[in-house]
């Protein structure tokens, strides 16, 4: 009786739903690999910025650099939010220990600093 009762309804169980949906491929090498060269670039630029600013006395650029940052940890963050709706698990926890790992970069070259 329950049988012809889902059937004349329609109604599908949800143990076929999802074994039917594809897992999404989760490359974390080639993820990791790109995130980091974006940090060394974003790095590199950032300190080029701050050469600049400090020879010539400009508040400006040292400001570009503090964006660039921020622009950076937006997207990262940004992008581990999107990861984890799609239920990229290992991609969203590449993210977040790049994060941590940035913030611990930029901790120590402060503390050098101050």
């Amino acid at each position: 009786m329950n049988e012809e009762l889902n059937v004349l309804f329609d109604i599908k169980s949800d143990k076929n739903e999802n074994n039917n949906i594809p897992k999404p491929k989760q490359n974390v090498l080639v993820h990791s690999i790109v995130r980091v060269v974006i940090l060394v670039v974003t790095t590199v630029a950032t300190c080029g910025i701050l050469l600049v600013a400090a020879l010539d006395g400009q508040i400006e650029l040292a400001i570009l650099a503090v964006v660039i940052i921020l622009a950076w940890f937006g997207a990262m963050i940004f992008e581990t939010v999107k990861l984890n709706r799609k239920k990229c698990q290992e991609l969203a926890n590449s993210n977040i220990i790049l994060i941590v790992i940035a913030i611990l970069i930029i901790l120590g070259m402060t503390a050098e600093i101050v």
